[in-house]
């Protein structure tokens, strides 16, 4: 195995490691890693190498990467490796460790497969310089997780490892405010994935991160036991299938039609009701007409009066006019104008 000494800053000191070249089966995957803890947490048993690999390989995900390391010829990005008590323990990239284990055993004796590259650390990289330099490659980095993953770190660097606010605004390159929001929605939906333990409700995030951006619904979530339980029994029972749909959540809950239909229903029964009494919602030439005539009623003094004196803005309302006019002529109820 040739090795290339190097170092990297990891929290102003200077850690040592080496470059190389490791054969697949030197590698030991690790039960510790963050992304799979939601997997190894549903096992009543302990956690064994094979049912690691076995539960990663399950994944749709590693699959896939499976194939993009196949037409890559092989592992492009270097894994993070630790040597403990001789083994070689993979603190970062077990995803692909397993994807290219069974590619090895695909492809027996092709080299592309045999072996991966990567950052060999001893012992002074300790759990918390792992933790700031996985948020460094993943958070802020050019290989970015998905947005729980990345929630789940920042909560884990908050909540284990001590970073203030102050650090991971500056370190992440977050405003205070978005890591409240990812805080909030990951503890929001970690309680969730407690009474609802699927791994396919970890989609549920995008959900919850949309309540938390909405002040008034994540203030009432936090402190209202009924609509909390609510709002999971919408996300259980499919009445909100998109994420999006939360951002008309507060105008659907002002209107008691809208919200006994949402509630019974779901969504797109609850926007049809919103929709008749306010057709804006559902139109984008109504949204036009009522942005239009929201300007219109609230037009500067200075506007007004310059409207005698310029032609050009006199020939636009007129055009207006007409079309309003052409618009209620074609549908028949131009003397209700």
């Amino acid at each position: 195995m040739s090795t290339t000494k190097d170092h990297i800053r990891i929290q102003d000191r200077d850690i040592p490691f080496e470059r190389a070249r490791l054969a697949i089966d030197q590698l030991t995957l690790d039960p510790a890693n963050p992304r799979i803890q939601y997997l190894i947490g549903r096992q009543p048993e302990p956690i064994t190498q094979d049912r690691l690999d076995e539960l990663l390989w399950a994944k749709d995900q590693v699959k896939g990467l499976s194939q993009a390391i196949k037409q890559n010829g092989g592992v492009y990005d270097p894994l993070v490796v630790q040597k403990l008590d001789g083994r070689y323990l993979v603190r970062e990239g077990n995803s692909r460790t397993v994807a290219t284990r069974h590619l090895s055993a695909q492809h027996p004796g092709d080299d592309r497969f045999s072996t991966v590259p990567a950052m060999v650390f001893d012992q002074e990289l300790t759990d918390d310089d792992l933790a700031v330099l996985l948020a460094d490659m993943h958070v802020t980095g050019k290989i970015r997780w998905d947005a729980y993953e990345q929630a789940k770190h920042v909560a884990t660097l908050h909540n284990i490892h001590g970073k203030t606010y102050d650090w991971l605004a500056t370190h992440l390159r977050l405003s205070k405010s978005r890591i409240t929001q990812d805080l909030k929605a990951y503890k929001w939906t970690t309680d969730y994935l407690a009474e609802n333990p699927d791994a396919k409700n970890l989609e549920k995030f995008a959900f919850f991160s949309e309540l938390a951006r909405k002040k008034d619904l994540a203030t009432r979530y936090t402190d209202d036991l009924e609509f909390q339980q609510q709002f999971k029994r919408w996300l259980r029972e499919g009445k909100l299938t998109d994420s999006k749909q939360v951002r008309q959540l507060e105008t659907i809950l002002a209107k008691p039609q809208a919200a006994t239909v949402l509630d019974e229903q779901g969504y797109s029964a609850a926007a049809g009701v919103l929709i008749k009494e306010d057709p804006s919602l559902g139109s984008d030439i109504y949204d036009s007409v009522k942005r239009a005539t929201e300007k219109l009623t609230k037009a500067p003094l200075d506007e007004v009066h310059d409207l005698a004196n310029n032609r050009q803005k006199l020939l636009m309302l007129r055009d207006l006019k007409k079309a309003i006019e052409d618009l209620g002529l074609q549908a028949g109820v131009e003397d209700k104008l």
